[in-house]
């Protein structure tokens, strides 16, 4: 669980667990919403949000499989 470095009623701040770098996160954000790092580009996927404290991790997107 990534802790929030500074939270408000607009926002909640993270950090990218790749890069460190600071996200502002809207306060009305859901489990399962895609955010980009502003300094690495890495894409991130909310998978919980609980108290103020938001759990960020990389997308991964599962290729299709044509039946090989």
């Amino acid at each position: 669980m990534i802790k929030p470095i500074n939270s408000n009623q607009a926002n909640i701040t993270a950090k990218c667990p790749d890069c460190e770098a600071e996200l502002d996160v809207p306060a009305d954000t859901e489990k399962g919403e895609i955010l980009s790092c502003p300094g690495c580009g890495l894409e991130l996927e909310v998978k919980a949000v609980k108290g103020g404290c938001i759990d960020l991790q990389e997308l991964t997107i599962e290729g299709e499989d044509w039946g090989e």
